[in-house]
């Protein structure tokens, strides 16, 4: 529980600083992932989960009509993975507390925001069930506390002066399986590890300063 603490304490303060500088905004929302475990012998983003939270962008520099911005959030997410291939039957599911930092850069007269940077996230909690419908807390307890380097990208459009839509896609970079025979790094697997990966769909609400 520490560690959700010190993220949410972190956001705070960076919402602080942003709002100190009087060039933020502070917004709310809410949405789906469509997620997938890579490495668990499952293709295609099979499982659904939730995902909601609070954040704050605030303008880089003195410029506060920069189309550069800082993006903080804080938010709960639902990712895992779904598995029914005949010979593997199982759900996946991994709750988080996630904090994206992340660039964008707006145009199109601020109506579109694109965005890019990374989403630590803490697990708070693990759900494995197999094919016959049971829990099983041996292999929820190999997926690791912490997914440490998930990438983010995402794309904002403002469909009123405070509604908008998100796409986004994050993947990550680091092994969430923490098993000695798992492997580490995305881009090095000598023995495959397990990598979140989801694409959201999801709304939002600006309250524009």
């Amino acid at each position: 529980m520490k560690k959700i603490y010190i993220l949410i304490v972190t956001t705070l303060l960076l919402a602080g600083t942003a709002t100190a500088q009087n060039r933020f905004d502070a917004t709310i929302f809410g949405g789906i992932n469509l997620n997938q475990i890579d490495g668990d012998d499952a293709g295609g983003f099979g499982q659904m989960g939730l995902r909601g939270g609070v954040g704050t962008s605030f303008s880089i520099g003195h410029d506060a009509q920069s189309p550069w911005r800082m993006v903080v959030e804080l938010a709960y997410s639902q990712r895992g993975s779904s598995i029914n291939n005949g010979s593997i039957q199982r759900d996946i599911t991994l709750n988080y507390v996630e904090l994206p930092l992340m660039m964008s850069y707006t145009l199109l007269n601020n109506k579109l925001r694109l965005s890019a940077g990374v989403a630590p996230a803490v697990q708070v909690g693990a759900r494995v069930i197999d094919g016959n419908g049971i829990r099983n807390s041996e292999q929820e307890a190999n997926y690791a506390r912490f997914d440490w380097l998930p990438v983010v990208v995402s794309a904002r459009y403002m469909v009123s002066y405070h509604l908008a839509v998100e796409l986004r896609y994050q993947t990550s970079m680091l092994s969430i399986y923490d098993h000695p025979s798992s492997g580490t790094y995305r881009l090095w697997r000598e023995n495959k590890g397990a990598f979140n990966r989801s694409l959201s769909i999801g709304l939002s609400y600006s309250f524009l300063n």
